[in-house]
């Protein structure tokens, strides 16, 4: 690939690339990543739709917070039932809503782990206007009580 082809000014990503330079010896040169800087607004583009029709089913009961996590972190239902160590099809039941309510805490502190969340957050969202989200800084704390954390809201 000649270096004229391959260069991208993307400032935040940076990589060495060995390439054909223009007198047809080859050697490195830095260039932006060519995947950020053409299709990285798009992913978070499309990964904030999701995370928002995934909350209206939320809403709407049809789903439980553990499918809306499990979709959110890219995971798929054999991954999650191995770590959480249940069998696909009794996890696959967790997330309608109605077998959401019989679990017992303890599963859900494991669920909450493996989603790397305090447990609080499979029962509430936190929405952020995106005219504010530069202007704001959210923090969650656990305590010594696994099942208590702390979120401190902050302006910059």
């Amino acid at each position: 690939m000649k270096e004229k082809d391959l260069y991208v000014e993307f400032e935040p990503q940076r990589s060495v690339y060995y390439v054909e330079k223009e007198d047809n010896s080859f050697g490195p040169i830095i260039s932006g990543s060519q995947l950020s800087a053409n299709y990285l607004d798009d992913f978070w583009m499309k990964k904030r739709n999701l995370e928002a029709a995934l909350r209206k089913q939320i809403i709407a009961n049809e789903i439980s917070p553990i499918f809306y996590y499990m979709t959110l972190q890219e995971m798929g239902p054999k991954d999650l039932a191995s770590r959480v160590g249940m069998s696909m099809r009794k996890l696959q039941k967790t997330f309608r809503p109605e077998q959401f309510k019989k679990l017992k805490i303890e599963k859900l502190r494991v669920l909450a782990d493996i989603f790397n969340i305090p447990v609080s957050n499979l029962f509430q969202t936190f929405l952020i206007k995106d005219e504010n989200r530069e202007k704001l800084i959210i923090e969650q704390a656990t305590t010594k009580n696994e099942f208590y954390s702390i979120t401190k809201v902050s302006v910059k």
